[in-house]
């Protein structure tokens, strides 16, 4: 049997000894790479189902290869922890009911029953071995406690406190250190086999919670310092910065496509580039809502202890360990600012470069252009299209600082449209409402071709439709400012419910299932059951005229004209 396994070590929950391919107890268990371990006939015979021809063998839990030794599965490194385990627990099974295995002195040959335990050795010592320990000058000050001390310290133990303080990869173990290197709480047998100083920098609990504390409360410092509003808000801004760094990669590749096949290996560094710049700013994000949650734990609890500790350093290894290697730029942890959520991409017109990534935001008007536009709205691929008078379909494209017009069509499908939203294919819906005949909702193809129209309702003046709005589900509302209403359909148009909209006039948004309207003086949000969610005055846009609504993804934020207000 293993060093240091015993009846009185062995307590932990028998599926832990039963190998996940044939839920039997282990038998030969082998090691893969992801330090998941099965039987070696399981092994060999997932082996041959998994492309027999090849070295690898992918893990049915985790899905990591490991590439196989020259010998194949057999070559594979056992698990003698567990085969110690599956030893002890067999023979523990074997003894008479009643009698329990006896703990030996783990300081002598003499396979003495041991009746203590050195907490600093961690060795069970028998009577004799006991007396030794006592009487050396050097271990003098060894706390030594009797087995049934032991017992009853481990049977007060909560179970919270034991399933927090084990180690995922060897159950037995418990977290005692944390790995500020890898950002990673670790047991005894993980920092030796892979958290090796001093390519790691290892810190024992109490030492690692100071050295967050420390870091937390100069973060909380710095943050309150910049004069910046933090509270609640970075978890949002950790959000808005990853919703813009997926749609920053969208306009990179979608840009990517216009540029010839020797700018390819440009696109691939701006994008490596960008994920740095989006790994360094959200791992500073994750650091000062980290700091922000372990200084307001700090102050709930009037005496830290070992599990507070221990929860606030999980915590921390959830944030911060997948961003171990990520250096943060020093001009970055002067200041905090709402452009530390920020990341876009900003094309550069030459013939080598594709463009560049934005740390900033900078507004500012790009260029104009003269068009006959009653309606308008976008694609997904950032083009703009109107529809203008004798229902003439404009399509525009931003050309650096320029927006050009690129294509031009007459769509004899619509005649007197009122109100037009793209949805996530890319297809228009138009609401269609030529005057003394019934109003339709006409779904458009990306050929401008009529897919299908179903009519929203009645014939009678005080219950035709005024605006129109889709969601990123493709949900489509139809609104009525006479009725005070808003009709709710599925794409093909069948209705889902009515919803009561009082004041809604002739400009709507919808997203997040969430529908936005306006009417003489406020601004209202309301959910798709009808439920009120948001009133908001419209005082500051009385001297605007308001020609639409818009909802920013991104900044979860509604557009109205020029003004940005959140919701």
């Amino acid at each position: 049997m293993a060093e240091g396994v015993t009846a009185e070590s062995v307590k932990i929950s028998l599926g832990h000894l039963e190998c996940s391919i044939c839920c039997t107890r282990y038998n030969q268990p082998k090691n893969l790479d992801c330090s998941h371990s099965y039987c070696l006939k399981c092994l060999q015979e997932l082996k041959k189902t998994q492309n027999p021809g090849t070295n690898k063998l992918k893990c049915p839990l985790c899905q990591k290869e490991t590439i196989l030794p020259l010998d194949g599965v057999t070559g594979l490194q056992s698990n003698y922890l567990l085969i110690a385990l599956v030893e002890e627990v067999n023979k523990q099974e074997q003894l008479p009911q009643g009698e329990e295995s006896k703990v030996m002195c783990q300081a002598c040959d003499e396979e003495n029953a041991a009746i203590s335990r050195c907490l600093n050795c961690e060795h069970y010592l028998c009577l004799e071995c006991q007396k030794a320990h006592q009487r050396l000058a050097a271990l003098k000050n060894h706390e030594i406690k009797s087995l049934a001390e032991l017992q009853e310290v481990d049977d007060t133990q909560t179970e919270s406190k034991m399933n927090i303080s084990r180690c995922d990869i060897h159950p037995i173990q418990e977290l005692c250190f944390y790995c500020m290197t890898c950002e990673q709480l670790t047991c005894k047998l993980c920092a030796i086999l892979r958290h090796k100083q001093p390519t790691h920098n290892l810190a024992d609990l109490l030492t690692a919670f100071d050295i967050c504390q420390t870091e937390a409360s100069k973060d909380v410092s710095q943050m309150h310092k910049s004069n910046f509003e933090t509270e609640g808000h970075l978890a949002a801004m950790r959000k808005r910065l990853s919703c813009l760094f997926h749609e920053t990669n969208d306009h990179i590749s979608y840009h990517t496509e216009q540029k010839l096949d020797n700018i390819r290996r440009e696109e691939i560094r701006i994008k490596q580039n960008a994920k740095l710049m989006y790994q360094r700013k959200d791992k500073k994000l994750a650091e000062l809502q980290f700091a922000e949650q372990t200084m307001k734990t700090i102050r709930t609890h009037s005496k830290m202890t070992d599990l507070n500790r221990l929860e606030l350093l999980k915590n921390r290894q959830e944030l911060l360990h997948s961003y171990r290697d990520i250096k943060v730029q020093e001009e970055q942890a002067e200041c905090l600012t709402y452009d530390l959520s920020f990341i876009a991409f900003c094309q550069v017109y030459n013939e080598v470069e594709l463009g560049t990534l934005l740390r900033e935001e900078k507004w500012g008007k790009l260029g104009e252009v003269e068009v006959d536009a009653l309606l308008i709205s976008s694609y997904s691929t950032g083009d703009i299209i109107t529809v203008g008078s004798e229902s003439q379909i404009n399509i525009l494209r931003q050309n650096g600082k320029e927006i050009n017009i690129i294509s031009q069509f007459l769509c004899k499908d619509l005649s007197s449209p009122t109100a037009m939203a793209v949805n996530s294919e890319d297809h228009l819906i138009v609401l269609d409402s030529p005057y003394n005949e019934t109003p339709n909702v006409k779904t458009l193809n990306k050929e401008f071709q009529l897919l299908h129209q179903f009519t929203p309702a009645g014939e009678e003046s005080d219950s035709k439709p005024t605006c129109l709005a889709v969601d990123e589900n493709n949900l489509i509302a139809v609104g009525y400012k006479y009725k005070g209403e808003v009709s709710l359909h599925n794409p093909d148009g069948s209705l889902i419910r009515t919803l009561s909209a009082p004041g809604i006039d002739k400009k709507m948004a919808m997203s997040d299932q969430r529908i936005i309207y306006t009417d003489n003086s406020k601004l209202i949000c309301i959910d798709l059951h009808g439920n009120k969610i948001i009133e908001q005055s419209l005082e500051l846009w009385r001297r605007k005229s308001t020609l639409g609504l818009s909802w920013d993804k991104a900044e979860n934020r509604l557009k109205v004209d020029d003004t940005v207000n959140a919701i």
